[in-house]
């Protein structure tokens, strides 16, 4: 069995992928040029450039067989020649307008989807945070459960009508709230998922929304791409929304000057959002990051525990009151 490996070292493909699209957060649009970067892993705020984070992000290993180990890298490359010209086209526009640059951005997405170093980390804490909320919440109410089993089945996750409360009773009385992933295995199915995430992704409906003058531009994270239910009964409770399901929100941070937003409900378009929106959208990359928080300067603004609006500098002192 021959081995690709994805690796996050300097020349890697992947890498450079990761840092094209940073440098779009950073002042001049360019590797070399400096992000802001808060780490709650090691609670410090430093200022790196977007290829040196590019480089630091390790990508795991995938056994594939029959691959050719340096088919990766060469499809990485030309994707990146593709992407860097469309990422400034669509920034210089605020739109869409362009189908092909779409095309290419959406694609992105999928990757950075599925192929985060991070990737089964966040599955598994996942399933491990979703077994928590079925001990918490699951069994507290039948009234509650058969509402969120009716949401879900609309949604269309397929045999939620066939769990009964007495089941999901069962299961949490068991205490068997351990979950173990393979990494491996993951990654090998997200590699084979990510054409089929992106034909999802294109029947979305996006809004691509520009940050207001002054507001200090939007933020990305380590997990940039966020997806989430609409109704807030899903989003707090047993059921992982996807990203073919109806009722579910897509948000992507395209630069600093743009975010992106994909519903299942025909909306598109463009528009301007002021500067309570963006803090409260650079809220919620805080909120889904990993470890990692990228930014132009210090000067961003977002909402704190108590719905204040803070500047950049304050978020890394919020970070640590949460803990």
């Amino acid at each position: 069995m021959s081995k690709t490996k994805l690796d996050g070292a300097k020349d890697g493909e992947a890498a450079r992928i990761l840092g094209c699209y940073l440098s779009g957060f950073t002042r001049n649009r360019d590797k070399n040029s400096q992000l802001y970067i808060v780490d709650s892993s090691v609670e410090h705020a430093f200022v790196s450039t977007p290829q040196n984070v590019a480089a630091e992000r390790k990508f795991n290993q995938v056994a594939m067989e029959g691959e050719n180990p340096c088919s990766a890298d060469q499809g990485y490359a030309q994707f990146e020649s593709e992407l860097a010209p469309a990422l400034a086209r669509t920034n210089s526009k605020g739109d869409f307008s362009d189908d092909a640059d779409r095309a290419l951005i959406l694609r992105l997405i999928a990757q950075l989807a599925v192929l985060g170093a991070e990737r089964t980390e966040v599955i598994r804490h996942y399933m491990q945070k979703t077994a928590r909320r079925l001990s918490e919440f699951g069994i507290a109410n039948r009234q509650g459960w058969e509402s969120q089993k009716g949401k879900a089945a609309e949604a269309g996750i397929e045999d939620a009508a066939h769990c009964t409360y007495e089941e999901l009773r069962s299961l949490v009385e068991r205490g068997d709230e351990t979950v173990a992933t393979h990494t491996t295995g993951h990654l090998a199915r997200d590699l084979e998922s990510v054409t089929t995430l992106y034909n999802l992704l294109h029947r979305r409906s996006w809004i691509v929304a520009k940050a207001a003058h002054g507001s200090g531009g939007f933020i990305t994270s380590d997990r940039p791409v966020t997806l989430s239910w609409d109704d807030m009964e899903m989003e707090a409770g047993f059921y992982a929304p996807g990203f073919g399901l109806q009722g579910t929100t897509v948000f992507f941070p395209l630069t600093k000057e743009l975010v992106m937003r994909g519903r299942f409900d025909g909306r598109v378009g463009t528009l301007e959002l002021p500067v309570a929106s963006v803090a409260g959208i650079n809220s919620r990359t805080v909120f889904y990051a990993g470890h990692q928080i990228y930014a132009e300067t210090e000067s961003f603004r977002f909402l704190d525990e108590h719905l204040v609006m803070r500047h950049g500098q304050d978020l890394l002192p919020t970070l640590q009151r949460a803990r």
